[in-house]
C-alpha cells in the first residue's frame, strides 16, 4: 500500500527549507496514462523534477519523479496555511503505474470530506458511490504500487501546514476490475480525526 507521510514530508521540507520547488503546471488526466505515458513523456510535458528516486514497489523496481511548489502568494483553501501543491509519479517498465496529485491551493484543492470514509465498505461500495462520495480522485494507482495485480487503486490526498505543523490525510481505495471496493486504508495526521 501506498504511504501517508511522504507529502507532509514533502510539505515540511519545502517550508523549512524555504524553496518554492519546482513550479509547475498540473497536467490533464490525458497526459498521465496508466499503463501508457513514459517518464520521457512527463520530462517533456513538466520539465525537471524536483526529486527523482529509484526503489521497489511490491518487490518490482520503479522510478519516481516528484514535482512541488510553494506557491507563495497564492490563495488556499483554508486561510492561515502555506499553498503547496505537489505531483509524484511513477513508473515501472518504462510506463506509468501510479499519479498523485495533492494541492491545498483554493483553485485545485484535494481536500476531501475524511468523514465519510466510513461510508466506504469493502465488497459492497462501489466506484460510481466512492465518486459520489468525495469526487473523482486526484490520484490513482495500479500494480506494482498496488498489490492487486488487477483493478486499481483511487488516491485522495491532501496536506496543510500551519506554522511549523503539518497535518495530513489520505485515503487509499482499491477497486477490483468490476469496480467493486475491496479495500479502504485512511490514514492522517495532525488535526484530522
Amino acid at each position: 500500500m501506498i504511504r501517508t507521510t511522504k507529502w507532509a514530508l514533502l510539505a515540511a521540507t519545502l517550508l523549512l527549507a524555504g524553496c518554492a520547488g519546482t513550479k509547475f503546471v498540473r497536467p490533464a488526466d490525458s497526459q498521465l496514462q496508466l499503463g501508457k505515458t513514459t517518464e520521457q513523456e512527463v520530462v517533456a510535458v513538466l520539465g525537471k523534477p524536483m526529486q527523482e528516486a529509484s526503489g521497489l514497489a511490491n518487490g518490482k523496481a520503479t522510478r519516481t519523479l516528484t514535482y512541488a511548489y510553494a506557491s507563495f502568494g497564492a490563495q488556499t483553501k483554508n486561510a492561515g496555511i502555506t499553498p503547496v501543491h505537489a505531483l509524484s509519479v511513477v513508473f515501472h517498465e518504462g510506463k506509468l503505474v501510479s499519479k498523485e496529485y495533492l494541492s491545498n491551493l483554493k483553485d485545485d484543492s484535494t481536500d476531501f470530506d475524511h468523514t465519510k470514509v466510513p461510508q466506504i465498505q469493502a465488497g459492497k461500495t462501489t466506484l460510481a458511490q466512492v465518486n459520489a462520495l468525495l469526487g473523482p480522485a486526484p490520484g490513482e494507482a495500479v500494480h506494482p504500487v498496488i498489490k492487486q495485480t488487477a483493478g486499481r487503486a483511487l488516491v485522495y490526498n491532501y496536506a496543510e501546514m500551519r506554522g511549523f505543523t503539518p497535518s495530513s490525510k489520505r485515503l487509499v481505495v482499491v477497486l477490483d476490475p468490476q469496480g467493486t471496493v475491496v479495500d479502504v486504508d485512511y490514514q492522517n495526521q495532525g488535526t484530522w480525526k
